[in-house]
């Protein structure tokens, strides 16, 4: 709390208290270790220099908490200025197995936030959901002391990150700006000037708003690994405005900034500005301080000066290696962004299932409760055994009636085991909102068994109960984790999907079409092909502009339906288009 206002003074501090306790090894080592992780965006000297003395007092078998906060404080060195970021994870990863890492909540968050980070940079993003979920259930547990409250700015840092990421700029900021005010409020100059950072460093913000958040840093503070980033925001920005009295600090760099990825960010608008300046030298040699084959900056900026060189023929190399690098870039942002997508909707499901059940047990609680009173108070009334049989023999059969009851509150259709209407609705509402949120596209389709009533006519009801479930194996077995499919009603079944487009939705539904005949050809009761309709209609595009309700769409997929069954069955249709499906 302390090295939040007064960073220097708490060094200090440690420094004097490793003098007075030379004899107490675990103590110092602490303190090695705090003092590490107090300095880490100082560079890596700090963290090598304290980590080291740390480990040479201590070892893993003797004290395993301290061990492993060392590991942690160390993989942070390792992927932010050694370029290490596979070795970081394969440590991080060996943190999270170890069992002594339940005994200290602050190394068990810590570890959380770094791997998180390192997926990131590593783009295993399949990886990612499974950390965040324990850092989000550990620190919104209702066990976890008050001393321990203030973790939850860990938590707000991932989720900011996260949304910075995927393009969800306006929910990063808006967590960044909460943050910022709770550490205005305790006099947390430095973490005022690194939120600004990392606000700054977003790659989806344009750069007049960059440059507005690397002047709020740098008012707070400028001696800290990412202050260079903004100083060369802010002079490129003056230097576009024809303010040149600063230029002298272009070819400044700062001694503590060590993060290569930061280092070259400072060299790219250090060479945008001496582009604007129109000194071609220098552009050059802030190009040459760019190594990394992967970064578009790089290609950004050579593209610009071999432009203004007139050399035609490598610019339009760097332009093609700048989009390419920048395509993959927004590639990355999509994939992370269905893989949140997933983790919410699983995180969403979950909780929904948690309050549903919550509710029941409540209701269930509740109702024996006052069962149990009723009967109690006949008990005192009636004193003959007859009496007392019929009283327990209602308090049974009103409670068989209650467990009824609560059955039918369930969100699962009794007999194909998927979504009934009521639970499909509320949960189609809540992916919609998410695709607003998240900008990605989300279709429903309609679906009725063709002639359904004749085989339940023919062969009876039984028979077309397995043919309702053989629908309901299909389903599970070849859509995808996030689509959404639920019994509408009878043989009508409903699915919601964020495929991207009309021609892969109809894939899909082939691919249904064909597992839902295996299953009714294979099955000893049924032996025969049951084929299906459907109509698709759109219910979030952004590019095309479409937003309607649920409800709206799902009638104008029956609208559709409508014509794949007078077009002949056995296809789907969607606006100004059928398609037959092919059972085999």
């Amino acid at each position: 709390m302390g090295s939040a206002t007064d960073k220097e003074g708490v060094v200090q501090d440690i420094d004097h208290r490793i003098a007075d306790i030379e004899h107490d090894h675990v103590r110092r080592a602490a303190l090695f270790i705090i003092k590490a992780n107090l300095l880490q965006h100082h560079g890596m000297v700090a963290i090598e220099e304290n980590i080291g003395k740390a480990l040479l007092l201590i070892d893993e078998r003797t004290q395993p908490e301290l061990y492993l906060y060392a590991m942690v404080v160390k993989s942070y060195g390792m992927y932010m200025y050694q370029n290490q970021a596979e070795q970081a994870a394969t440590l991080l990863e060996k943190v999270q197995q170890h069992p002594a890492l339940k005994n200290d909540l602050y190394v068990q968050v810590q570890g959380l936030s770094s791997l998180l980070e390192v997926y990131y940079r590593l783009n295993h993003f399949n990886k990612i959901s499974k950390p965040l979920f324990q850092l989000a259930r550990t620190l919104t547990s209702k066990e976890m002391a008050p001393e321990y409250q203030g973790f939850f700015r860990e938590l707000d840092a991932e989720l900011a990150y996260h949304s910075s990421l995927i393009g969800d700029k306006h929910q990063a900021i808006a967590i960044y700006k909460k943050m910022i005010t709770e550490s205005k409020l305790k006099g947390q100059i430095d973490n005022i000037a690194i939120v600004n950072c990392n606000i700054a460093n977003m790659y989806f913000l344009p750069l007049s708003e960059k440059i507005h958040y690397a002047k709020a840093s740098l008012a707070a503070a400028r001696n800290l690994s990412c202050s260079d980033v903004m100083e060369k925001l802010v002079l490129l920005d003056e230097i576009q405005q024809g303010n040149l009295s600063n230029i002298a600090r272009l070819p400044q760099f700062h001694s503590n900034q060590q993060m290569p990825r930061l280092n070259e960010r400072s060299a790219y608008y250090a060479g945008l500005a001496y582009l604007q300046l129109d000194d071609l030298a220098g552009a050059q040699r802030m190009a040459n301080r760019m190594t990394d084959p992967n970064n578009w900056e790089r290609y950004d900026l050579l593209q610009k000066m071999y432009e203004k060189q007139g050399n035609y023929r490598d610019a339009f190399a760097a332009s093609q290696r700048f989009h390419q690098l920048r395509a993959e870039k927004d590639a990355n942002a999509r994939a992370l962004m269905l893989s949140s997508y997933q983790t919410r909707l699983e995180m969403a499901q979950e909780d929904t299932i948690a309050a549903e059940q919550a509710k029941q047990a409540e209701q269930l609680h509740a109702a024996e409760q006052k069962a149990e009173a009723r009967l109690q108070l006949m008990l005192t009334v009636i004193a003959a055994g007859v009496g007392i049989t019929l009283v327990l023999t209602l308090y049974l059969y009103r409670s068989r009636q209650l467990q009824h009851k609560l059955q039918q509150l369930s969100d699962t259709d009794p007999l194909t085991g998927l979504l009934n209407r009521r639970a499909f609705l509320r949960q189609a509402e809540q992916l919609k909102q998410l695709a607003e949120r998240q900008q990605f596209p989300l279709s429903v389709a309609l679906i009725d068994l063709d002639y359904f009533k004749q085989i339940n006519d023919k062969y009876g009801h039984q028979t077309g109960d397995t043919v309702l479930l053989a629908f309901a194996k299909a389903a599970n077995s070849t859509l995808r984790q996030t689509d959404l499919c639920g019994r509408f009603g009878g043989e009508e079944f409903i699915l919601l999907t964020t495929q991207q487009d009309t021609t892969a939705f109809a894939a899909s539904l082939q691919r249904l079409q064909q597992c839902f005949t295996k299953l009714c050809l294979h099955d000893l009761q049924l032996g025969f092909a049951v084929s299906f309709s459907a109509g698709i209609s759109t219910v979030f595009e952004q590019s095309a502009g479409v937003h309607q309700d649920i409800e709206e769409a799902i009638r104008q997929a029956d609208e559709q339906l409508y014509f794949a069954k007078a077009n002949g069955r056995q296809q789907v249709c969607t606006e100004g288009l059928c398609l037959q499906l092919v059972s085999a």
